[in-house]
């Protein structure tokens, strides 16, 4: 098992007040090497909250995630950074690429925190460049690319590391319909290489990609679809009518 998520609690309090806020109640899961998983619910369901665990970003207040039998949410602080850089690899709704380097100097960033050879960058960057189909913006800047070549651009920064495990948060939010496409039809690609992924998506679409679809509401994981055989189309359908029958068949409850 790649991924072991055991019991996770979340509770925020404010900082002035005993208010609690319970994030997570109980999550428990496993993801297996090469899996592609999608995870949708509300706003508000826990999702966000979730990921952000699975990222190292915050901690639990109970539970714990094992990753390859490491538990990460017990990586002291200082520690922490270069645990992203050397075992994760993030793709974010806004891209968050660096408009003062160049594209090439965008994808190396994460090899030259890490102090890499300038000679596995490249060589690393020689097999995703093709892939990715970014050969002729290496050398642009940020600001000269469309949404969908920013976050191929972003997705090869993510990749170059060669993460254990990609997380990525609404990667087609910012994106038009053709380009959400495109993207979607990348990850595959990627993942049919053997790169597990998790996704968090408010879209059905977008999770249709996926291989098994987790639905969290109120903190709580209450249902599972797998997508077997189907196909994307079929399984977006599938995925509607699980998450219009979990919302009591509000249809246009925001996700």
């Amino acid at each position: 098992m790649l991924l072991e998520v055991k019991h996770l609690k979340k509770i925020f309090k404010t900082r002035f007040s005993k208010e609690e806020t319970t994030a997570l109640v109980d999550i428990d899961f496993g993801v297996e090497d090469g899996e592609y998983i999608a995870i949708m619910g509300e706003s508000g369901s826990g999702k966000t909250t979730l990921l952000n665990i699975l990222s190292t970003l915050e901690k639990p207040t109970q539970g714990q995630v094992l990753l390859n039998g490491k538990n990460i949410t017990a990586i002291k602080e200082q520690d922490i950074s270069a645990f992203r850089r050397d075992h994760l690899g993030f793709v974010f709704q806004d891209f968050n690429l660096l408009d003062t380097l160049s594209v090439r100097d965008n994808i190396y960033l994460p090899l030259v925190l890490s102090k890499e050879k300038v000679e596995v960058m490249k060589t690393r960057l020689d097999i995703l460049a093709p892939q990715l189909h970014i050969n002729e913006l290496l050398e642009k800047q940020p600001f000269e690319l469309s949404g969908g070549q920013k976050q191929r651009v972003a997705i090869a920064r993510a990749l170059i590391s060669q993460p254990d495990l990609v997380l990525a948060d609404e990667p087609t939010a910012a994106l038009d319909f053709k380009n959400s496409e495109n993207l979607l039809t990348l990850f595959e690609e990627i993942n049919q290489s053997g790169q597990t992924i998790i996704m968090v998506t408010h879209s059905s679409l977008a999770a249709s990609h996926a291989k098994r679809v987790l639905f969290i509401k109120d903190g709580v994981l209450y249902h599972q679809l797998y997508r077997g055989e189907k196909n994307s189309q079929d399984f977006a359908k599938e995925i509607t009518l699980s998450m219009t029958a979990f919302l009591g068949g509000d249809e246009n409850a925001e996700f």
